[in-house]
């Protein structure tokens, strides 16, 4: 599958070990399966739970840079520390809003997160040795995704490159609000294409939204915090070693590595 690949591209050493017993199967499942058995309510809730633990835990990681950066300053590091602050607080974002099952919303944040992980990890590649996109981020100047892509595929090869490059299509389709994407916000009255369809806000309540849908959303913030973790775990910015304790500890029957 193209999110998968995608994902286990921009890993970076993170490993997820399965166990016999695990706490929230969603961390280890694909997507056809999450979506064969969307009742699975206790998982997404266990998840959901785990995920506000863990994403708690970095951030608390983060509080030893509490007034440490200077505004005079255009570090590597200060850029880097503003980026991954600002994917967690939105992955945070996230995980609350899935909780009330306003997923209009969390969809939308799916690109936008990718984008801030992705230049965080440009700038960590590329600074020691090319400082020019530094530059230009502190002087307000926008680095395009594009740069991203054409550093992998300059170091990973094509491949990579257009993995990364249909994977951002992928998840534009919630930016640009596509079709399918608002399709999925309406229940339908038969499985006929000439169906009538309600949308599931229409009541004002969250009896009409699709179990599959809020299922669906899960495993996509799952893999973004994956991935988020790979990145943070690769620029070194915390200590990783208390942070896989508290994972191991949250999430019983998964190590992470």
């Amino acid at each position: 599958m193209l999110k998968e690949a995608h994902l286990s591209i921009r890993l970076q050493g993170m490993r997820i070990r399965e166990k016999k017993k695990i706490k929230s199967r969603l961390w280890t499942q694909r997507l056809e399966e999450v979506l064969r058995n969307p009742y699975d309510y206790e998982s997404k809730e266990l998840f959901l739970k785990e995920a506000s633990s863990i994403l708690n835990a970095v951030y608390k990681s983060y509080d030893k840079y509490f007034l440490k950066f200077r505004l005079d300053k255009r570090t590597k590091e200060k850029a880097i520390w503003m980026l991954h602050l600002d994917a967690l607080d939105t992955l945070r974002d996230c995980v609350f809003l899935l909780k009330k099952k306003k997923h209009r919303i969390v969809g939308k944040l799916f690109r936008d997160v990718t984008e801030v992980l992705d230049l965080a990890a440009l700038f960590w590649w590329e600074c020691d040795k090319h400082q020019d996109k530094l530059r230009k981020w502190y002087d307000d100047k926008v680095i395009p995704h594009s740069e991203f892509r054409q550093y992998l595929k300059r170091t990973k090869g094509e491949s990579f490159s257009k993995t990364s490059s249909a994977m951002y299509s992928s998840l534009s389709r919630w930016t640009h609000h596509c079709y399918s994407v608002l399709l999925s916000s309406y229940s339908r009255g038969s499985k006929e294409d000439n169906a009538l369809l309600m949308c599931d806000s229409h009541f004002r309540s969250d009896t009409l939204i699709l179990p599959q849908i809020i299922s669906q959303y899960a495993w996509e913030i799952k893999d973004l915090i994956l991935y988020f973790l790979s990145n943070v775990k690769m620029v070194g910015l915390v200590d990783w070693e208390p942070l896989t304790n508290h994972f191991n500890k949250t999430i019983r029957g998964i190590e992470f590595h």
